[in-house]
């Protein structure tokens, strides 16, 4: 059976990767259907994740996982995993908090592993006391996954060209370039009116292409979607209804074939180097 490859981006490793290439301390054994006994199942160690610190765990997105979830779906719902996993990885990773009624916090790790054609099959929490009770309960009811949302999504997703943004490797406000601070400029125009046509959130999604390695396309990924976000602030966009991250090259537009002469890939992989704004309006 094939292994999922794990390339983790945590600075202790560093030298280690550069010798012994990616890590392969991953769980063994996956079935095609995307099974694992226990015996086989292993967590990565929290201080190799690119996103050390987790992510606040929303507990009515975690109830609409299930069996045959596409890898699309799980980004939409609980965003890329905090470990360096590329898209064609057959497990996935996350450390997610949750918090109690005292404001206390409690960090668990989540494991979904995929079948040959990457839909998720099987989760698995760690350490055994996660997730919370409540959060368990949630899970299993099944008048939750029907909840009606109350945001209702603005007319389109709006699409950044990453190429037309930024200069070349570049990630910062001062790196935009002024044909990207033009058109961010008419787009900060566009969410203020947002704004006013009630409560409104905004996810700003940093892609990037495959050429390099996965650790450095998510942190670039990240870097980009922030600065974006820190530039329409400047531009009067509430920075409360902002959120900001990166997916790497975990959602591809297009696939190139590899056997492309060096320019004519970059060129054909032009459509994954993206900023993405997903905005939805409670009017």
């Amino acid at each position: 059976m094939k292994q999922s490859v794990y390339c983790y981006g945590a600075l202790a490793t560093v030298l280690l990767l550069s010798v012994t290439g990616c890590t392969r301390n991953i769980s063994t054994n996956l079935t095609d259907d995307g099974r694992v006994s226990a015996s086989d199942l292993v967590f990565p160690e929290q201080n190799t994740a690119w996103r050390e610190e987790g992510t606040i765990a929303d507990v009515d997105d975690l109830a609409k996982i299930r069996p045959g979830i596409s890898k699309d779906d799980l980004y939409q719902l609980i965003g890329p995993p905090h470990f360096s996993e590329s898209y064609k990885a057959r497990e996935w990773d996350y450390i997610l908090k949750f918090y109690d009624n005292n404001q206390q916090v409690k960090v668990c790790q989540y494991k979904v592993i995929f079948d040959k054609e990457y839909k998720g099959q099987e989760f698995y929490w760690s350490p055994a006391d996660c997730p919370p009770q409540s959060m368990a309960v949630m899970q299993t009811n099944p008048v939750m996954v029907a909840s009606v949302p109350t945001m209702q999504p603005a007319p389109e997703r709006i699409n950044l060209n990453a190429d037309a943004l930024f200069a070349f490797d570049k990630s910062t406000v001062q790196d935009v370039l002024p044909q990207g601070r033009e058109e961010l400029d008419g787009l900060a125009q566009t969410l203020r009116q947002y704004q006013q046509r009630g409560d409104s959130q905004i996810m700003i999604t940093g892609h990037t292409d495959r050429k390099g390695d996965d650790a450095y396309n998510m942190n670039l990924s990240t870097q980009r979607a922030r600065a974006v976000a820190n530039y329409l602030v400047n531009q009067g966009v509430n920075p409360n209804t902002i959120i900001a991250t990166g997916a790497g090259e975990l959602q591809p537009i297009v696939q190139c074939s590899t056997n492309l002469p060096r320019q004519q890939e970059i060129d054909c992989l032009q459509p994954n180097r993206r900023v993405t704004l997903d905005i939805t309006v409670n009017q």
